[in-house]
């Protein structure tokens, strides 16, 4: 059974998503009231660990135990309907704390003989042409790289291999997947390099994306 950890996780879109698979969330981080009493009333045995900014205060065994970390910090700082401050507002700076948060999980898990997490991160596609490089900060905070990755406009795909993770993005139009909605997002999967040597494609992120055929 997969087992993750939420970030950011609103009322948990990533629970009913993955939970029809068998994978299970070993705990929530959200701080907004009426999101926390749904959490809290539907997922009573999952802790919620509240606020993002301070996972190095979170158990250990609490990394242990996930194998991913998935989510997306607030959309606000990225989209039309904000302010576009990216980088510059405290909503968008939280980009930068979850690859931190990330590399944070496999440091706990790497001193006790376990292999990096999987990561997942969905955000609005303002995130692609936002002007504070927080794209290039998050691919390279992910891929393993120590300067961020600064490209003049980002394609709506693409793969990034790092010495840490392969990473891979794409933006989704969830009219195309059965919702009566169109909402666009921007999902990246960081996968760790071993993995995809140890298994192949099959655990490539461009492929789980299908990343060639967009």
């Amino acid at each position: 059974t997969m087992k993750f950890i939420s970030i950011c996780s609103g009322i948990d879109a990533a629970s009913v998503a993955f939970n029809p698979l068998g994978w299970k969330a070993v705990a929530f981080s959200e701080i907004e009231p009426f999101p926390c009493a749904v959490l809290a009333h539907h997922y009573h045995d999952v802790p919620n660990l509240g606020d993002m900014t301070r996972y190095t205060e979170w158990p250990d065994e609490i990394f242990l135990e996930a194998d991913a970390i998935v989510g997306g910090p607030p959309c606000q700082a990225f989209s039309v309907a904000g302010m576009r401050n990216g980088l510059n507002d405290e909503r968008g700076n939280l980009t930068l704390t979850y690859f931190q948060l990330i590399n944070h999980a496999d440091s706990i898990r790497k001193n006790h003989g376990r292999p990096p997490v999987i990561a997942l991160y969905e955000n609005v596609p303002g995130l692609l042409s936002d002007k504070t490089g927080a794209f290039g900060c998050l691919l390279a905070g992910l891929a393993g790289e120590d300067e961020a990755i600064d490209v003049k406009k980002w394609p709506r795909a693409g793969v990034v291999d790092g010495g840490r993770r392969r990473v891979a993005w794409v933006t989704l139009d969830a009219q195309y997947f059965g919702v009566a909605q169109r909402r666009r997002r921007v999902f990246v999967l960081a996968v760790p390099g071993e993995l995809v040597e140890r298994l192949g494609d099959r655990a490539h992120p461009a492929e789980i994306l299908s990343v060639g055929n967009c």
